[in-house]
């Protein structure tokens, strides 16, 4: 596996997730009883227009916040230094 496939699949991955997550309460509306009904409730509280927004949006932040927890735990959590030298009187053009 290249390391592009393996960047492809590290963003993939979440989104795959977050649109799993979605589809799962949509089927879970399908189940008898009170259970179903409380998924078919979600659902339509999910889907009218102004929570439909932001339910998306929370679930992209979710998703955004998931791809840089794997990039954390496989990079490190690791501050970039820059070194500035001192000893220079002149500015360069």
């Amino acid at each position: 596996m290249t390391k592009r496939t393996k960047m492809i699949l590290t963003g993939i991955v979440p989104i795959v997730g977050v649109a799993g997550v979605i589809i799962g309460i949509g089927l879970a509306g399908r189940l008898p009883g009170f259970a179903g009904e409380v998924f078919r409730k979600l659902i339509g509280f999910m889907f009218t227009p102004v929570f439909l927004e932001l339910t998306f949006t929370f679930m992209g932040v979710i998703a955004v916040l998931w791809i840089n927890s794997i990039r954390l735990q496989r990079e490190g959590d690791d501050y970039v230094s820059l070194e500035i030298e001192d000893d220079q009187d002149e500015p360069k053009p």
